[in-house]
């Protein structure tokens, strides 16, 4: 796919019957004017944003992406450009305008199916059971938490702000160059996120950049994709399957609630698989481990139990994902 020099990202106001997914094209994803391949292309959508999609088409084709063969079909979207990135479109009355287009959905990755997690309440002697056959291996990673550090490390890849740019917040970004060459512009007006001493840091072994935002936030990028908090994740949070090809993630938003997915390992990266089982209604948890490749438990924190009643709980990714 043709390498774009800009970032158009997406953050929409979806309702509750949208079906939201991500951009998985890591050098972006074509949009078109119409369900085929000689239409028009009117925008490229980058790694890891959120789009709505409309409506499915009739239109299926295979595509070679190098070397492998890749089966969809069209489908019509719906996004914005608003946000921290350039460009920002606007219409006179100043509210952000909408956009329409088709894609192919081949790449995109719905952001929460169900379907791939089994969740099951269990008793607490047979929870305890599991957690003697539980993995207790903890993931640390190098964080480099002093800014000049990370300036100097990163001097090729982030722009920082100037102190006459600093608008809104100290120590913002202005831009960053990504591994594949392509080049995420921010919106200096805009953005309400930045290096925050003693939590923000650089992690050199998932080249991932962790900011802060509102509210003690995360904002995250991934160096290599662009992706963001929502499918790249803080590092702080990710325990491993006990062979490495799953693990859980997540992102802090702010309160007291951290937003977990999952991720699997395919072709030797992570790649987002779902967000945590959003039946579980789980705020935060008071401990997970893996007990094999694919089943976990799970206890929720404290201020997540109700009358008092500690809750536990098993959970299985299935093989078919």
């Amino acid at each position: 796919m043709k390498i774009s020099i800009f970032l158009i990202t997406i953050f929409i106001s979806f309702n509750i019957y949208a079906q939201q997914y991500f951009i998985n094209a890591e050098n972006g994803l074509n949009v078109r004017s119409q369900s085929n391949l000689s239409s028009n292309k009117i925008d490229n959508i980058s790694f890891g944003t959120l789009v709505e999609k409309i409506s499915d088409t009739d239109k299926y084709l295979t595509i070679n992406d190098n070397g492998n063969k890749i089966k969809g079909k069209f489908v019509k979207i719906k996004y914005t450009n608003d946000g921290y990135f350039l460009p920002v479109e606007k219409n006179d009355t100043g509210y952000v305008i909408y956009k329409e287009g088709y894609v192919f959905d081949a790449y995109l990755k719905k952001k929460t199916n169900n379907d791939l997690i089994q969740i099951e309440k269990i008793e607490k002697y047979e929870y305890f059971e599991l957690l003697k056959k539980a993995s207790k291996r903890i993931s640390k990673t190098k964080k480099i938490s002093d800014l000049d550090s990370i300036k100097l490390i990163l001097k090729n890849k982030v722009e920082w702000l100037s102190k006459s740019e600093m608008t809104i917040v100290e120590d913002g970004i202005k831009s960053i160059k990504l591994n594949n060459g392509r080049k995420l512009l921010f919106n200096i007006n805009a953005i309400d996120f930045g290096f925050s001493k003693g939590y923000s840091g650089y992690y050199p072994e998932y080249d991932i950049l962790v900011l802060e935002g509102g509210h003690s936030t995360d904002v995250t990028f991934s160096l290599e994709t662009g992706g963001n908090e929502q499918t790249t994740g803080n590092p702080e949070y990710i325990i491993s399957s006990p062979k490495n090809n799953y693990r859980l993630n997540g992102s802090f938003g702010g309160q007291m609630c951290i937003s977990y997915f999952f991720q699997k390992k395919i072709n030797g990266q992570f790649t987002y698989l779902t967000e945590f089982n959003t039946n579980a209604d789980v705020c935060r948890f008071k401990e997970f481990y893996w007990v094999n490749e694919n089943t976990f438990i799970y206890r929720k924190s404290d201020y997540s139990i109700v009358d008092g009643i500690e809750e536990f709980y098993t959970g299985k990714i299935k093989n078919n994902t």
